[in-house]
């Protein structure tokens, strides 16, 4: 079974651009965008040998798809087209030639989409340029036909989608590719107890318990879906997009059979909005409290960033201060030191000059005893008898003498 998803698309242009003029997303497999194409009810670019060319413009294609939409009753109606992407299992086509294996691709998409919408507005492009490198195919429909009317959304059922491609695969996918089709859901790996889910009720517990634990290992919604793939159990969506069933093939004692069941839903009453009755694997496993889950695990996650940037921001606060401190402990040591250094050198100054004011205070003392002892040997040394004074003879100078 080749794996189908559908959108309902609000721009017809945007997504004819986004299938047909953005660069290869990848170039493992090709540096192509598209390999091949092809459309119903539409006019496309050709080559010059007549075929139609795997290059398109998206404004082209996207001009035919407006003048279609300008013959429904609601011109401005919310979506415009509506997608189909079908990807092929490896096992189907492994591209190892591309060339061949995106014709053979497009003649089965092209079976398909004539028999099941040949009256619909279509363009399809085979494409390999994803990061897992499969072959797969977007068929791009317009919602309005070219009579006017509107295209029934209950057509593009992912349950009657898939089982109308698988039949086109088991009919048509050995005359167009020389090779037997084994669908390849039969050699997907099966659960260790899966003989044991004999009943609905015990699928869905099993089933809860693994939603569980993939929620606690996982981060975002994508990777949950991925989880939820690698364990064989695909979502689709209902009531565009707002509500999952959850989808599983097992094997049990009574043969194969494939398990659904609604993630959350209640029948109310319109008129008393009395709650008639409640079913679904339960509120908790609903797409909107899933991603809510998921919203609260990344801002708790971020608040838990913030803290810990809090907590570090804290910590080098703190080094930051204790390093000041540090510096500053240092700083008051050396004005500490240096206070201690002047008053040893006052202390040593004031003792000096103590010395020196009593050594002046000795000597004094010591010349003042001296004095005293000089004046007392005078007082008590007899006085000597004085001469009289003899005049003093001089030499008078009268002349030479004759």
């Amino acid at each position: 079974m080749s794996i189908l998803q559908t959108h309902s698309c609000h721009s017809s242009y945007n997504r004819l651009k986004y299938v047909f003029n953005e660069p290869a997303h990848s170039y493992r497999k090709t540096t192509k965008r598209v390999l091949a194409a092809s459309g119903f009810n539409i006019k496309m670019l050709h080559d010059n040998d007549g075929k139609i060319s795997a290059t398109q413009n998206g404004a082209y294609l996207e001009r035919q798809f407006r003048t279609v939409l300008k013959r429904a009753h609601n011109p401005r109606r919310c979506y415009q087209a509506q997608t189909i992407i079908i990807s092929f299992d490896p096992t189907e086509f492994d591209t190892s030639d591309l060339k061949a294996q995106s014709q053979q691709a497009l003649r089965l998409v092209q079976h398909y989409v004539r028999k099941h919408f040949a009256d619909c507005q279509s363009v399809i492009a085979i494409q390999s340029d994803g990061e897992g490198g499969k072959l797969h195919a977007h068929v791009v429909m317009n919602t309005i036909k070219p009579n006017g009317k509107t295209v029934a959304t209950n057509r593009f059922n992912i349950n009657k989608l898939r089982k109308d491609f698988d039949r086109e695969m088991k009919t048509n996918y050995q005359r167009i590719t020389g090779r037997q089709w084994t669908n390849p859901v039969h050699n997907q790996t099966e659960r260790k107890d899966i003989h044991n889910l004999t009943t609905k009720s015990e699928w869905q517990h099993q089933l809860k318990e693994l939603i569980n634990q993939i929620k606690a290992k996982v981060d975002n919604i994508t990777d949950f879906l991925k989880q939820l793939e690698q364990h064989s159990i695909t979502v689709t969506e209902r009531q565009k997009g707002k509500a999952w069933t959850y989808h599983q093939i097992v094997s049990t004692k009574t043969g194969t059979r494939e398990m659904k069941v609604r993630d959350f839903y209640q029948r109310i009453d319109k008129e008393t909005g009395e709650i008639k009755s409640t079913r679904g694997l339960g509120q908790s496993f609903s797409k909107s409290e899933i991603e809510r889950y998921f919203n609260r695990k990344k801002e708790n996650e971020k608040e838990k960033q913030n803290y810990d940037r809090r907590e570090n921001d804290g910590l080098e606060k703190v080094k930051t201060m204790a390093a000041d401190a540090r510096a500053r402990a240092r700083q008051q040591r050396r004005i500490n030191e240096v206070a201690e250094q002047q008053l040893k050198e006052a202390i040593d100054e004031e003792k000096r000059k103590a010395v020196e004011q009593k050594t002046r205070l000795l000597n004094q003392e010591q010349r003042q005893a001296r004095g005293t002892k000089r004046v007392s040997r005078q007082a008590t040394k007899p006085k000597r008898e004085s001469r009289p004074k003899q005049p003093r003879r001089s030499k008078e100078i009268e002349g030479p003498e004759r």
